[in-house]
Formats: C-alpha cells, structure tokens, sequence
C-alpha cells in the first residue's frame, strides 16, 4: 500500500543524502586546505630561517652549522611531503566536486531540468553517484605512482 507521502519522503531523502555528499565532500576540502596551507607555511620559514640563522650565528658552530642543515633537510622532507601528497591539488579538486553536487542539489530543489519529472529523485541520485565516480577516477590521478615514489627516494639516496 503506498502513501501520497511516499513520493515527498523518497525527495527529502535523496536532498539528504545530495546535501550529506556535498557536506562530505566539503570535508575533505577544508582538510587538504589546511594541509596545503601549513605545509606552504612551514616549509617558506624553515627555508627562510636558515641564511637568518647563518648571519646571526657569529662563530656559534650549532647556531651556524647544525640549525641551518637540520631547517633545509626539514624543508626538503616537507616538499617531498608536499609532492606525494598533493594537497593544493586536491583542495582544488574536493572544492570543484563539492560546488558541483550543491549544483545538482539545486536544480533538483528548484525542479530544474532532468529534475522537473516524476522520477526526479532517481535522476538526483543517477547525477550524484556519477560524481562521485568522477571524482574517485580524478582522486586516483593524484596519488603517487610507484615509480614516482621509487625514483623520489632514488634521487635522495644519490645525495
């Protein structure tokens, strides 16, 4: 036996679960922002403390010659770190796919064409989990190859 709530039940859900993808998806944004930002911060100061601490040092062995060296490797560390992960480019890539669900959400909200029918809530869903695919295949695209990876630490073992 169906309801005519039926129909008004199965929308709200599949506007849930647009907004609950969108949400996630914002998530995962704001992280690699932050990420993508601290290691920009981290890595700019340790490289730009090591000619102040060289110049300040005086004759001070440590201040001149071990702080300086253990800044650079650091910065080295945190670039490498910066490549593999990629996260300004998945920051950029999360916010695309979280401004293109909300999109979706509100053509289906203001039953803007496909979502004008019937079966606007399949269409929603159709649209929402091609994103999601969509964004998966770009995602795998930045993740480091293993010959990214092998030649990386090749090149750091040569120096």
């Amino acid at each position: 036996m169906t309801t005519d709530h039926e129909p008004k039940i199965q929308e709200d859900a599949a506007d849930a679960e647009c907004l609950e993808v969108a949400k996630s998806i914002g998530e995962k944004a704001d992280k690699n922002k932050r990420k993508a930002r601290a290691l920009t911060l981290a890595m700019t100061l340790s490289t730009a403390l090591v000619p102040v601490l060289i110049v300040a040092s005086g004759d001070n062995f440590w201040l001149g010659k071990v702080a300086p060296s253990v800044l650079a490797a650091g910065s080295a560390v945190l670039a490498a770190l910066n490549q593999f992960e990629r996260p300004h480019q998945r920051w950029v890539l999360y916010r695309r796919y979280e401004r293109l669900v909300q999109a979706e959400g509100k053509r289906y909200r203001f039953r803007v064409a496909p979502y004008d029918g019937g079966d606007r809530g399949t269409q929603l869903g159709k649209a929402i989990a091609q994103l999601e695919i969509d964004l998966q295949s770009e995602w795998e695209g930045l993740i480091p190859t293993r010959n990214e990876i092998a030649s990386t630490a090749t090149s750091i073992e040569r120096k």
